[in-house]
């Protein structure tokens, strides 16, 4: 209802999209440079070789948060994954949904990062395996290829004094704008909200909520302090928890910062400016504020913890469906009703092979093509393991 919309929410709105955006654009900046300062021998390793994408793309799936997927996008922009490698990634990332696993239920959480993972290497080898007899080249996604840089005689780097001393508008304007990146991280302004009262987006809100439904249900005994336990340790002492991560990010945007600084004059009009700036910020700004815009009115008139409850034969299907949102947040019940003991694993599993947070914004910001085929390869997995395992009983 519209009664319910509350403008605090397009704050957070506004200030995941900047998030999602900035680290987007930081990964495009580091791979842009690294592809030229290798002359593409390094990312040309693994251009041609789809096995070797399929692997690092499921790996890159396995890190907590959206940070893998966000730059399994970004070689596919760049040509060097093809679709395997992009669905390997997509399927084994869990999003920010991972953590809230690893503080409600840490051993299922691994259980579930295994199988994601394996599932995931399976549907990558798969599609590269059908691929490779019907598509023998790159996937069109309107984007420039960057595969060779044969100017053997470009400078990448120029004297940083020099750089600074003669600093051009437009280096000014970007080191500008990684400096407030960094700031924002280190100050918090790009955390997730956690007061109770947060909107339905809010992931520790729901982690809480978590707890609470267990409380209410009499679950196992105790289990509610483990819970607090965990989520004090995911708050402020864990490697995988949102301050950590925002810490570990700082260092790589200030890595971007150096990076910006030391390129020639040519590389940063060339190649950061046209290649990396004018392309793709605004769309993937755009894309995913106007998406997370749209789920969160969504969300205003459907609420979703009803349809599952009154829905129980059909439950995986709405599991597989909702995966579909690329959104951190309403996944989050799923967690939810496999702690209170109402939803097999099989049904969290499914779901958990669908979602991906937040990594699947900027692939629909680059290309709606692409981003439905990863949909459809994911939820072929999740329907798979999902149907077997609520067969198994499992």
């Amino acid at each position: 209802m519209l009664d319910d919309f509350r403008f605090s929410e397009l704050t957070e709105i506004l200030r995941n999209s900047v998030y999602i955006t900035g680290l987007v654009v930081i990964m495009m900046l580091i791979i842009e440079y690294i592809n030229v300062a290798t002359k593409g021998r390094r990312l040309d390793n693994i251009r041609k070789s789809p096995a070797k994408q399929v692997i690092l793309g499921g790996a890159l799936g396995l890190i907590p948060g959206c940070m893998g997927g966000f730059a399994a996008v970004s070689l596919f922009s760049h040509n060097v994954f093809k679709l395997g490698g992009l669905v390997a990634a997509m399927i084994s990332d869990t999003g920010d949904e991972t953590f809230v696993m690893f503080a409600a239920m840490p051993g299922y959480a691994v259980l579930i990062k295994l199988l994601t993972f394996s599932l995931a290497l399976a549907a990558g080898f798969a599609i590269n395996a059908l691929m490779s007899k019907s598509v023998p080249k790159h996937f069109d996604h309107n984007l420039e290829v960057h595969s060779t840089h044969g100017h053997h005689s470009e400078r990448l780097s120029s004297n940083i004094f020099h750089n600074i001393r003669r600093m051009s508008p437009a280096r000014a304007a970007i080191l500008s704008g990684i400096i407030v990146f960094m700031l924002s991280l280190a100050l918090g302004l790009l955390e997730h909200k956690h007061s109770d009262d947060d909107g339905a987006t809010c992931i520790h809100a729901n982690e809480i909520s978590i707890s609470e439904h267990e409380h209410q249900h009499g679950e196992i005994s105790g289990h509610e302090h483990e819970h607090e336990h965990h989520h004090n340790a995911h708050s402020h002492g864990n490697i995988f928890g949102e301050r950590w991560l925002n810490i570990m990010f700082i260092f790589i945007a200030g890595a971007a910062f150096l990076m910006v600084l030391s390129v020639t004059e040519h590389f940063l009009k060339e190649h950061i400016l046209r290649h990396v700036i004018y392309r793709h910020l605004l769309r993937v700004f755009t894309w995913t504020f106007g998406s997370l815009l749209l789920i969160y009115l969504l969300g205003l008139f459907m609420h979703y913890d009803e349809w599952m409850n009154d829905n129980q034969l059909i439950m995986l299907f709405i599991a597989l469906a909702i995966g579909l949102i690329p959104e951190s947040g309403p996944h989050i019940v799923f967690i939810s009703l496999f702690v209170e003991g109402s939803i097999p694993f099989s049904i969290l599993l499914a779901n958990s092979l669908v979602q991906n947070g937040h990594s699947g914004l900027p692939l629909l910001a680059e290309s709606k093509t692409s981003f439905v085929k990863m949909k459809l390869a994911a939820v072929t997995m999740g329907l798979i393991a999902g149907i077997l395992g609520y067969a198994t009983g499992f």
